[in-house]
């Protein structure tokens, strides 16, 4: 493993029904740190299991994950304070529907890393500010749109201090208008170095922020390379035919 891999999967599979559906079948990967690490590929290919196991989200049928030098999926291990260096932002938020925003921001800082309410609470002021939503602190998450609820969850998981971002499809359930605002966050997060593993649709994204695209179908990497490599001179039958869909 190098020195500045952070993750590193080895023959990941994830099988369902007996082996029946391989979701994951044998997927071997390495993410180093600062890198911004872009999934793509067709509904049903593996992306969001391959990302999901990344934190133990899905637990993997075999293979192993090392994150920080540690190999997490070692029943020994706690996963939970693993997962306190690993940010998460679903597609569906998951905000806490009865906390306000500030409230939804603090409570983990609070319990999981014990810092002070004053200390969680001028961190998530601080956080809010960057993303344009420090008026919107004492609102709850029905009274903001989706792009703004988002926004607040991109910056509720930074809340943790994480080493690396995992992103599952981030902008697909946002009306289209309400893309760019969650995209532009994103961006300022890959130019401040931040570890990102991001499944997503935004071919303009993977293009422009991705150090890496890894192209996934069928629960294996097909092909994996720069941004100019997968979409302009893709090596392998079904990136091209994919790509000919989506572009």
């Amino acid at each position: 493993m190098n020195a500045d891999c952070i993750i590193k999967t080895n023959d990941l599979c994830k099988f369902y029904k007996g082996g029946a559906i391989k979701a994951l079948n044998g997927v071997s990967a390495e993410i180093n740190k600062g890198e911004v690490v872009v999934v793509i590929g067709p509904s049903g290919s593996g992306k969001s299991t391959f990302l999901r196991s990344l934190n133990l989200l899905e637990l993997p049928t075999s293979g192993s994950i090392m994150f920080d030098g540690n190999e997490i999926t070692d029943p020994k291990v706690n996963i939970n304070i693993h997962r306190q260096k690993m940010g998460m932002v679903f597609q569906h938020f998951n905000l806490f529907p009865h906390m306000t925003i500030l409230k939804n921001m603090t409570v983990a800082p609070m319990k999981l890393l014990k810092m002070s309410k004053e200390d969680a609470e001028a961190k998530a002021m601080q956080l809010l500010e960057r993303v344009g939503l420090a008026d919107r602190a004492n609102t709850y998450p029905s009274q903001l749109s989706g792009g703004q609820k988002q926004r607040v969850a991109i910056v509720r998981a930074l809340c943790m201090n994480p080493e690396v971002m995992l992103f599952d499809e981030p902008t697909s359930a946002l009306d289209p208008e309400m893309v760019g605002e969650v995209l532009a966050v994103m961006k300022q997060l890959a130019e401040e170095g931040m570890t990102m593993v991001v499944v997503t649709h935004e071919m303009g994204f993977a293009k422009e922020v991705a150090d890496r695209v890894i192209f996934m179908d069928e629960g294996v990497i097909v092909e994996s390379g720069t941004p100019e490599q997968i979409f302009d001179n893709p090596q392998n039958d079904r990136t091209k035919l994919f790509l000919s869909k989506v572009l």
